[in-house]
């Protein structure tokens, strides 16, 4: 079990060696990071935008940070701790780091790179520990190649095979698949959940990737300014976002100011007036029952993927929210498709490629939108 609670904070004066999705974070004028967490064995994933302190968390585990206050363990093992004046060399933490850039060494193989992990070894069982990570990993092909001759996934798969070459007792992944194309991130996903059923360490998963928390995580913690405003199973927490921030990483790039103009008490339900002047046009929308008054302004998301698109009016349908509107664009994103509407406001839905034919959608076509009451999400002003 890793057990974190820590406080930094970090001014202008701040020099670390931040990756660049922290750096934002790092030199910004007083920027706090104050989490508290526990993560057992497996995948933890960190999730949240960039400059949120999801990498300068791991920074601090690893030893490359100094916390102002507070403590690190792992088991019985304390790796920081500010009261009892503890603080392990890196060397000393048998933390395993891959980092966004992967930090190969280039002027050694993929062989030589993984062998750098293991000094402690006899040079012939150096060499053969070292090639039976590469065969474990599918790149013993790559022993002699230069890191510059290798590809994007098998790069990965060598960080990999590097990291766990010292035997850690845990795991430190950040953002390690942001540069792979999506084929090549499902093989190295393959090999990430095949280490987790072999060592069971703990796994902690720095990313914005939605796909990649769903796909991976066993528990997700949600990110935001430097704390932790949500945790649960990924799919539970990315199912009700808090914050406009976690509400764009996952999918609901619809967000709007609403007013609240009326309230269903028995049926359990509100109804929204979202837009306005600034917006273009107004509707109404029918959402989940909350604590706010009539007349309160709250905040509404509704994510893309869970906006039904139809060329005639549905009718007979569980969808509560039914919106006649009109095509305004059409854009690819990788496997699916963009399609903005107007109506009322401007709203955006997700569809296959597939649909996009089948329904023969176009610009300046009208359609409908419909989707339910519980996929308004308020969020937390």
């Amino acid at each position: 079990m890793l057990s974190v609670k820590i406080r930094k904070r970090f001014g202008n004066a701040s020099k670390i060696e931040s990756s660049a999705t922290e750096a934002g974070a790092a030199s910004r004028a007083d920027f706090l990071l104050d989490v508290e967490f526990d993560a057992p064995p497996g995948v933890t994933i960190l999730f949240g935008a960039s400059g949120s302190g999801k990498s300068l968390t791991l920074k601090s585990i690893a030893g490359i940070i100094r916390p102002d206050e507070g403590r690190i363990s792992v088991g019985e093992r304390t790796l920081f701790d500010s009261a009892r004046r503890i603080n392990l060399p890196i060397r000393e933490r048998k933390t395993g780091y891959v980092f966004q850039n992967l930090a190969l060494f280039p002027h050694l193989s993929a062989l030589g790179n993984v062998e750098f992990a293991l000094p402690h070894l006899l040079r012939r069982e150096r060499r053969e520990r070292a090639l039976d990570l590469l065969e474990a990993f599918g790149i013993r092909h790559t022993a002699e190649r230069g890191t510059r001759d290798i590809s994007g996934g098998e790069a990965q798969r060598l960080a990999l095979a590097r990291t766990l070459a010292g035997n850690p007792g845990l795991l430190l992944l950040d953002e390690p698949l942001s540069a792979l194309d999506h084929a090549t991130k499902l093989g190295i996903i393959d090999d990430l959940r095949e280490i987790n059923r072999r060592l069971r360490l703990p796994i902690i998963y720095v990313t914005h990737s939605r796909d990649e928390a769903v796909a991976l995580g066993e528990r997700a913690i949600v990110y935001e300014h430097g704390r932790i405003v949500a945790r649960g199973e990924p799919l539970d927490v990315f199912a009700s976002p808090v914050s406009a921030g976690v509400a764009r990483l996952t999918g609901a790039e619809n967000i709007f100011e609403a007013r609240v103009v009326g309230r269903n008490e028995e049926g359990g339900t509100m109804t929204l007036e979202v837009g306005g002047a600034s917006e273009g046009g107004v509707c109404r929308l029918e959402a989940p029952l909350g604590g706010a008054s009539q007349g309160e302004r709250v905040r509404v998301a509704i994510r893309s993927g869970d906006i039904l698109l139809a060329t005639v009016e549905p009718r007979s349908t569980s969808a509560r929210n039914i919106l006649r509107g009109q095509i305004e664009s059409i854009e690819e994103t990788g496997s699916h498709v963009r399609v903005r509407v107007r109506s009322g406001v401007r709203w955006t839905a997700s569809v296959t490629r597939e649909a996009t034919r089948e329904l023969k959608l176009k610009p300046d076509m009208e359609v409908w939108l419909a989707f339910k009451t519980y996929s308004c999400h308020l969020l937390d002003s």
